[in-house]
């Protein structure tokens, strides 16, 4: 980052777009900050700080809560409507993510765009659903967070464009949902990420996502784990046979903290849990 030509503060979402659209190739948006280095981006020369543009609120709007793109992840853990919105999965995953100096810092929109194989939030907002929408001066459009982080951000955004919320559904009758990780220190980066959400309806699993991330590049659904759920009490035996039949399907990749069959076996202990905690606050959701 020693070649930098500018360093620009708009103060609306407009100015900003204004800067990104200039077709300079060299040209970075920055929200946080705190993978400014890890990125190693030695092309960027200009700097556009979000900071003062606006994109920090989080409200809670009829059936859907509103995440700023540069919302922190502080802001995200301690929101009234967060959990007024029933989402306490996403609470946790917030709160879950380092030190509370990085919680300061680190922005929804950083760590979904940024998405790097420890990065909490995307697997949690994969579970429940999410959406985001994107701005550019030439338009607007919205994607779903499946669908983004299918390959990496980075390469699923237009030149120019900027990503400026997320809108998570908000917890309807008898749904809950729930993050857990697993990491070898409070701080270290995570060996595994597990989230679940579950609907509930006549005493039985309706509908189900589960998500996990850390075990590969990109977070991903567990469709098998999710199909062994449906039409099924919530119980033990169930969510257990369903973490099992998602840890089989899940690829585990290795790095120096953690073999592969020692994630695997991470992977199924974390979804059971996420899973029987999601289906106990849908069954304390009333109809």
């Amino acid at each position: 980052m020693t070649n930098l030509e500018q360093f620009a503060h708009p103060r609306s979402v407009e100015e900003a777009l204004a800067l990104l659209a200039g077709g300079r190739d060299d040209v970075r948006p920055l929200a946080g900050g705190t993978s400014l280095v890890l990125a190693g981006d030695l092309r960027a020369r200009v700097l556009v700080d979000l900071s003062r543009a606006g994109l920090d609120a989080i409200t809670l709007s009829g059936d859907e809560l509103h995440l700023g793109a540069t919302a922190t992840f502080r802001s995200v853990a301690r929101s009234r409507a967060v959990l007024d919105a029933g989402l306490d999965g996403l609470a946790e995953a917030a709160a879950a993510c380092g030190s509370s100096l990085l919680r300061n810092q680190i922005t929804v929109g950083g760590n979904l765009v940024g998405l790097y194989p420890w990065s909490d939030l995307p697997p949690m907002l994969l579970a429940l659903g999410a959406r985001v929408r994107v701005r550019s001066a030439a338009g607007s459009r919205e994607v779903a967070v499946e669908e983004l982080v299918a390959r990496h951000p980075t390469k699923q955004l237009q030149s120019g464009e900027l990503v400026v919320e997320v809108v998570v559904p908000r917890a309807g009758a008898q749904t809950g949902c729930a993050f857990l990780k697993f990491a070898r220190t409070a701080f270290d980066y995570s060996l595994c990420d597990a989230a679940a959400w579950v609907r509930l309806d006549g005493g039985v699993i309706r509908d189900a996502r589960v998500a996990v991330g850390a075990l590969r590049p990109l977070p991903v659904r567990l469709r098998s784990a999710e199909a062994a759920l449906a039409g099924q009490p919530p119980g033990e035996a169930v969510f257990a046979a369903a973490a099992a039949a998602g840890a089989a399907e899940a690829e585990v990749l290795a790095d120096f903290r953690a073999s592969p069959e020692y994630r695997r076996e991470l992977c199924g202990v974390l979804v059971r849990r996420a899973l029987e905690a999601a289906a106990r606050r849908a069954a304390g959701r009333p109809s």
